[in-house]
């Protein structure tokens, strides 16, 4: 009998963890955009790896990777599809985790699957975004889907880290805007933020502040 031929890494290439990470950042590298990269690197935006990716992009990249989607069906690229019963949650982690990578982040949220969040882990999501866009991804993509999300606001706004109170800035306006806060619950908590004149949620207050002018409007 022939043996068979084994080319080095067969195996981790077929682990269903290795298979999607390995495939998640190859399709971040073949949509690079080195000269956006540069772009937001000179607006002081802070990774130590940006493929310069759009948010656009993204997200159809995540749509790829939510279950029906082609990465769980086609398997033109040397890679089987993803199995039934793949643990997005886990994978989604592993993305968050991967701190290095600015897409990684930013895909992370549009994966997991939001009946597998807790108040422990939203928090601690909310808690360790290192920049302003990773916070508005998360709050925008996941964060306002969680059924206690009111509460999520009440907790960060009272934390002492700025891009914290920032992510409860951002996920309160993501709220009223849905319908899910009301304005005169919320001004409270803009007043408060302006006491701390911070540059970093300075334009958040404001358009709260203006959000909530014009639905208090008659």
């Amino acid at each position: 009998m022939e043996k068979e031929t084994i080319i080095p890494g067969m195996e981790e290439r077929q682990l269903p963890e290795f298979n999607a990470m390995q495939r998640v950042k190859r399709r971040f590298f073949a949509m690079r955009n080195g000269d956006l990269a540069q772009q937001m690197t000179e607006r002081g935006a802070k990774y130590r790896i940006n493929f310069g990716l759009n948010l656009p992009q993204i997200s159809e990249i995540a749509r790829d990777f939510l279950p029906g989607g082609k990465e769980h069906t086609v398997c033109d690229d040397g890679f089987t599809p993803l199995p039934t019963g793949f643990d997005m949650g886990d994978f989604s982690r592993r993305l968050r985790d991967n701190t290095s990578t600015r897409e990684s982040m930013l895909i992370a949220p549009m994966l997991f699957p939001v009946e597998q969040l807790t108040d422990e882990e939203a928090l601690g999501w909310a808690r360790s975004v290192p920049t302003p866009e990773v916070a508005d991804v998360l709050c925008l993509k996941l964060l306002r889907n969680y059924p206690d999300a009111p509460r999520l606001v009440e907790i960060l706004s009272g934390d002492s880290e700025p891009l914290s109170r920032y992510a409860a800035l951002r996920l309160a306006l993501n709220l009223l805007q849905s319908g899910k806060l009301s304005p005169e619950s919320l001004l409270p908590m803009v007043v408060s933020e302006e006491s701390h004149k911070s540059q970093l949620t300075a334009s958040l207050c404001r358009q709260l502040r203006d959000e909530i002018t014009f639905l208090t409007e008659e």
